[in-house]
C-alpha cells in the first residue's frame, strides 16, 4: 500500500500517475474492441453477401451497380457492413447487419442530369406511390389490376410510372419519388367486350377496346385453365406490327403461358406455352447424379434463403444442373407474388454466383 502511495505523494506525481493509468486502460479497451470486432467479423455473413442483401433491398441488378465502398464497422451498438454503391443515376448507402443480413439503415441520393446530387426530402416506396395514385382516383387496391410499376427519371426528378385498370377504365400516373406529389395522370374509358359494337365491315375494327380482364378470360379459356389455378404476372397493352394487343402472361403449377390478344376483337394472335423444367438424373455419366454436387434441393434452399422465402410460398419454374463456360451450376427459377427470381448456384460450394429479381 505504501508503494502505491508513492505515486501520489506530490500533485505532479499524482497527475503523471493518473495519465499513465488512463493510457493503460485506453490501450486495454482498444485491444478488447479489436478482439471483439475480429470475432464478430469471423462469424459474420461476409462482404459479398452484405452487398447482395443491399442490392436485393434496392431492387438493383448487381451487374449494373458500381460498388464504392464496403466496410465492416460497429454502429449504434451492433456490427454492420457499410455498403455504398451507385446504380441507375442513384447513390445508395446501406448498413447491413453483420449477423443476419437485415437492413439497419439505408439512404439514397439522386444524381441530377447535370451531375449534381440532391437528397430527396421525403423518399417514398413503390407501394406508397400506388397509394397516392389510388387515393387520387378514389379506388381501392382490390378494385384494380396493376400492369406497370416503374421508377424512371423525368428531367431532373425521379417518378414512379404506374398503370392500372378497373372494370371500365385505364389509369396512368406519374408520382414524384421524392415528395409523393402527382406529376401527371390520365384516365381512358374502356368498353367491355360484351358491350362492344360490331366491327366495321370495311375496316374490320371498331376502334374500341376490350377489357384486360376479358383478355385474361380469353387466354384462360384457350389454355383450358381455371382462374383459381392461374397466377397472372402481366396484363399489358402493347403493339405488334402496328396492331394493338394485350400481352397476357400467367403460370400454373406446371406451365407458363404467354398470349397476345387483339384489343379490338379479342382474337388470339400469338401464344406460347412452356413446361417448367425440373432436374432429372437419368443416363450414364449424367453429372446430376454425381455425388460431389450439392443436389437440386440444396440449391433451391440456398436460393430461397437468399430471397427470404419458403418453398410452400413459391412456384418453381426451373431447377436443373447446367454448365456455364466450364463452371457447373444449378439454374433455379421461381415465382412469388408477381415477381420472377433467377439464381445461378455453384454446384460444388453452394454459393450464389448470380441472381436476378424482377417483376415479370
Amino acid at each position: 500500500m505504501k508503494k502505491v502511495k508513492r505515486f501520489f505523494e506530490t500533485p505532479l506525481k499524482a497527475v503523471i500517475s493518473i495519465l499513465c493509468i488512463l493510457a493503460v486502460l485506453a490501450l486495454l479497451g482498444t485491444v478488447t474492441v479489436f478482439a471483439a470486432s475480429a470475432i464478430a467479423e469471423n462469424g459474420a455473413i461476409g462482404v459479398e453477401n452484405a452487398r447482395n442483401f443491399a442490392f436485393a433491398d434496392a431492387g438493383i441488378d448487381p451487374l449494373s451497380a458500381q460498388v464504392v465502398r464496403t466496410e465492416f464497422d460497429f454502429e449504434q451498438g451492433q456490427f454492420v457492413y457499410e455498403v455504398e454503391f451507385t446504380a441507375n443515376g442513384t447513390e445508395y448507402e446501406y448498413w447491413i447487419k453483420a449477423s443476419d443480413g437485415s437492413v439497419v439503415k439505408k439512404e439514397l441520393e439522386i444524381v441530377g442530369v447535370d451531375g449534381t446530387v440532391t437528397s430527396p426530402s421525403a423518399e417514398i416506396t413503390a407501394d406508397q406511390a400506388k397509394e397516392v395514385a389510388l387515393n387520387d382516383a378514389g379506388l381501392a387496391a382490390s378494385d384494380v389490376t396493376f400492369t406497370k410499376t416503374k421508377l424512371d427519371r423525368e428531367g431532373r426528378i425521379y417518378v414512379y410510372e404506374l398503370s392500372f385498370y378497373t372494370a371500365d377504365a385505364k389509369f396512368e400516373y406519374e408520382v414524384n419519388a421524392s415528395t409523393g406529389d402527382i406529376y401527371s395522370k390520365s384516365r381512358e374509358n374502356l368498353v367491355p367486350i360484351e358491350q362492344k359494337p360490331a366491327a366495321d365491315s370495311e375496316s374490320g375494327a371498331s376502334g374500341d377496346e376490350i377489357l384486360p380482364e376479358s383478355a385474361k378470360s380469353i387466354a384462360l379459356a384457350d389454355a383450358g385453365v381455371s382462374a383459381s389455378d392461374a397466377t397472372f404476372t402481366k396484363a399489358k397493352r402493347d403493339y405488334d406490327d402496328g396492331v394493338s394487343v394485350y400481352e397476357i402472361e400467367f403460370y400454373t403449377a406446371t406451365h407458363r403461358y404467354d398470349y397476345e390478344i387483339r384489343t379490338d376483337t379479342g382474337e388470339i394472335v400469338g401464344k406460347e406455352v412452356k413446361a417448367f423444367q425440373t432436374e432429372t438424373g437419368s443416363g450414364e455419366g449424367d453429372p446430376i447424379s454425381d455425388s460431389k454436387y450439392i443436389g437440386v434441393d440444396s440449391a433451391k434452399s440456398v436460393a430461397l434463403a437468399h430471397a427470404g422465402l419458403t418453398a410452400s410460398s413459391v412456384t418453381f419454374s426451373k431447377a436443373k444442373l447446367d454448365n456455364e463456360d466450364g463452371l457447373v451450376v444449378y439454374e433455379v427459377e421461381f415465382y412469388y407474388n408477381g415477381m420472377e427470381y433467377e439464381y445461378a448456384v455453384d454446384a460444388l460450394s453452394g454459393s450464389i454466383l448470380e441472381y436476378d429479381c424482377e417483376r415479370d
